[in-house]
């Protein structure tokens, strides 16, 4: 068995944790090899393969009567399955469908991995600091490969990895409200330096969805959580963070060259006459969902086909390697209203049932991934998720945190162990 404690990482070696420790060793080479060598992506998809072989490995251990699958994986291969369908009727046939299945059956393999190894509270709890651990180490290594005199010039998170500093920067916020979790909810106080410098490497990465998130999940958490002592206090306290962090921002020159200066420019894009000089990149991403729009007003009920968003804007409009940067409007125009409806049923339904465990069981970790999957529904207004493998890591994970708490009729001793009442 892994554990993360104290800055320390352990491996235990037993019998029976052999199984256990080769899924988690899978779990962060995975999460690692997802962004940090960007020359050798295949990696990422093998480590999510031996994610489930691993974690068959402990349903065998388990001697299990019978194969009990996860929801969402039923859920996640009803949803490939239409997707995979949709070729029957795409404007084009191509080699990026083939790309597209193949990176939602890897998911498909990686979230039922997840549902199989959390099998009760504790590994929950250790899920999520081993995915706190990999996103630091991600974090490091981007540190220590980047120049400090290069930092205030943003895209943090790209140079090492090769990859969109977005997409980095969204799965570091991820692992700096898990990190703020474990501070405000269970008072380990050495967890506030873990928040304070994934904040940092997300100013640093000048992705404005990552900022706001990162800004926003810990107010958001501390205003879910009415129950706790001191409410009023806290709620004041995080504002006062929030606004000398913003402050902070627009004030110090190397923050403001990293992120500062494209948050002004996103206000005045919203808010002023649009003649004023703006960051070109807000036209242009405002242009793809007008014609994610024009793709589905066309095709609503079907859509135009997995993946084929990016296939007819290079054939129509010559504009190569180009997404919607909306995953609302993404799915709506290559797959249609059935497609819209299949895949955020399961959001919904995560939803409810992290409501119903944070504010009627009073559970911290409910309250977590329920703060999370909130976030998740605004920040994809300017991301695309749905075939991103890492973003439904954690979506699984938030998955398990609606059921672990009831298994094996620990569900009142949970509750205790886990109240906000404290």
């Amino acid at each position: 068995m892994v554990s993360f404690k104290n800055g320390v990482l352990k491996i235990e070696r037993s019998e029976d944790n052999t199984a256990r420790t080769i899924y988690e060793i899978c779990f962060v080479v995975n999460a690692l090899t997802l962004f940090a060598f960007n020359d050798v992506k295949f990696i990422g998809t093998l480590t999510g393969i031996l994610m489930l072989l691993a974690s068959m490995l402990l349903w065998i251990g388990r001697r299990a009567e019978k194969v009990t699958i996860p929801y969402n994986t039923i859920w996640y291969m009803l949803f490939t399955a239409y997707s995979a369908s949709s070729g029957l009727w795409s404007s084009y046939i191509n080699a990026d469908m083939a790309s597209y299945f193949l990176r939602m059956v890897v998911i498909i393999a990686m979230i039922t991995s997840i549902s199989i190894y959390v099998d009760k509270p504790e590994d929950l709890e250790r899920i999520i600091k081993l995915y706190i651990f990999s996103m630091l180490v991600i974090v490091l290594m981007e540190f220590a490969t980047v120049p400090i005199s290069e930092w205030s010039k943003g895209s943090m998170g790209s140079h090492f990895s090769g990859s969109n500093s977005n997409g980095v920067a969204f799965l570091v916020f991820c692992a700096e409200l898990m990190a703020f979790y474990e501070f405000y909810s269970k008072g380990k106080k050495r967890y506030i330096l873990l928040v304070a410098l994934f904040l940092v490497f997300i100013i640093l990465s000048s992705s404005r969805k990552a900022l706001f998130a990162s800004v926003a999940g810990p107010v958001l958490f501390v205003l879910l959580s009415t129950y706790k002592k001191n409410y009023f206090f806290n709620i004041v306290a995080i504002l006062t963070i929030a606004a000398l962090v913003v402050f902070f921002i627009m004030t110090d020159e190397n923050a403001y060259n990293a992120i500062g200066k494209r948050v002004a420019s996103m206000l005045t894009f919203w808010f002023e006459d649009r003649d004023h000089e703006v960051d070109n990149s807000l036209y242009m991403r405002s242009y793809y969902i007008e014609l994610a729009k024009r793709m589905f007003a066309e095709s609503p009920l079907l859509g135009k086909g997995m993946g084929n968003f990016a296939k007819i804007i290079d054939n129509v409009y010559m504009l190569d390697g180009v997404y919607s940067h909306n995953n609302f409007w993404q799915i709506l125009s290559e797959l249609g209203l059935i497609g819209f409806l299949i895949y955020y049923s399961m959001y919904f339904v995560i939803i409810i049932r992290l409501a119903k465990g944070a504010f009627i069981n009073k559970s911290r970790m409910n309250m977590l991934f329920l703060t999370f999957m909130i976030l998740l529904v605004v920040l994809e207004t300017g991301l695309v998720t749905y075939n991103s493998k890492m973003p439904h890591i954690v979506i699984a994970i938030a998955y398990a945190a609606t059921y672990v708490g009831e298994m094996d009729g620990r569900k009142y001793q949970y509750i205790e162990n886990n109240s906000l009442d404290e």
